[in-house]
């Protein structure tokens, strides 16, 4: 399916991008690598059919994740409006949540064009 196939380079693209972004993090190894698995399943997602169950799986981690790291009080994501702390919270909270939106595209798309001859996944 050709708008899967977009979603999961955009999607890819986009989390590889954020891999970069991640260098100059206080931690850059812990969300180098949150952002480089999301990347690699929307990649997966582009050029295989893989379990829905493995994207089922994803955005709950990464829905939990985005709850945990939710700040105390939500600042924004501009630096130099509050609590560096709370800003980035937020952002990495906000990035979780991305990547959740992401694997649930998958699991939205399979359903609308499931066909009758294909098995559930």
């Amino acid at each position: 399916m050709l708008l899967k196939k977009i979603v999961g380079i955009f999607f890819g693209v986009l989390f590889l991008t954020f891999v970069v972004m991640q260098y100059n993090d206080p931690d850059p190894a812990i969300w180098m690598t949150i952002y480089g698995i999301a990347a690699a399943l929307n990649f997966m997602a582009a050029f295989r059919t893989p379990r829905q169950s493995i994207f089922l799986l994803a955005a709950a981690v990464y829905i939990a994740g985005g709850i945990y790291m939710w700040p105390a009080r939500f600042e924004g994501v501009s630096i130099g409006a509050g609590d560096i702390n709370n800003i980035e919270e937020a952002r990495e909270s906000l990035g979780l949540f991305l990547c959740s939106l992401s694997f649930m595209v998958y699991i939205v798309l399979a359903k609308v064009t499931k066909h009758p001859s294909e098995k559930a996944l």
